[in-house]
């Protein structure tokens, strides 16, 4: 009965043991939610694969910041899967994470020089944040942006300083508009 508050509170301990940098003890305790968790999307799928990819993201993420870039990717990889198969169902809910993981994989591989899946991830990203940001500006813009400036820098690497000079004027463009966005709202409110 109380397998999920086991799988929460590990996670939580091993999130406070990633951010006092205990990597070993975090890799232990997320490992042990995850199996946990695992359990209990095996029984209930629709209550516990969420927590499933976000304990395989918090991993993932663990790895990757210990150079272990293999077992980053693999986790990157399933936590993926497991959110494109919920924003299928409820993609309200579940495209912004998609598009987060996506730039959690892109990340990784651009700092494995597999540039060509990074850019692939970043653009399928932009691509979801694009659309998000025309339903809702506020919330996802700065994603937009966020994107386009990991973009920006991979294209420069590669020597693509057309691409990126386009992406860097995009940024700006929605920077100018959110500044500009921001002074009417000031201005509504003292006036």
């Amino acid at each position: 009965a109380f397998d999920s508050d086991v799988a929460m509170t590990l996670n939580n301990l091993a999130g406070l043991h990633y951010k006092i940098q205990r990597f070993d003890k975090a890799e232990q305790e997320y490992s042990e939610a995850l199996e946990i968790y695992r359990r209990l999307a095996g029984k209930n799928p629709k209550a516990y694969d969420s927590y499933v990819a976000q304990t395989l993201n918090n991993l993932a993420t663990l790895h990757s910041d210990t150079q272990r870039f293999d077992s980053a990717e693999q986790e990157y990889s399933e936590t993926l899967e497991i959110y494109r198969y919920l924003a299928e169902r409820s993609p309200e809910v579940y495209d912004s994470v998609v598009a987060d993981t996506l730039n959690n994989l892109a990340n990784l591989h651009s700092d494995t020089q597999r540039f060509d899946k990074a850019e692939q991830e970043y653009s399928e990203a932009l691509e979801i944040y694009r659309r998000l940001a025309e339903k809702d500006p506020e919330t996802f813009e700065n994603d937009v942006a966020m994107i386009l400036s990991s973009l920006a820098e991979l294209h420069c690497m590669n020597h693509c300083f057309d691409l990126a000079k386009k992406e860097y004027s995009e940024i700006l463009a929605i920077y100018n508009r959110m500044a500009e966005d921001t002074e009417v709202a000031e201005d509504t409110i003292h006036n």
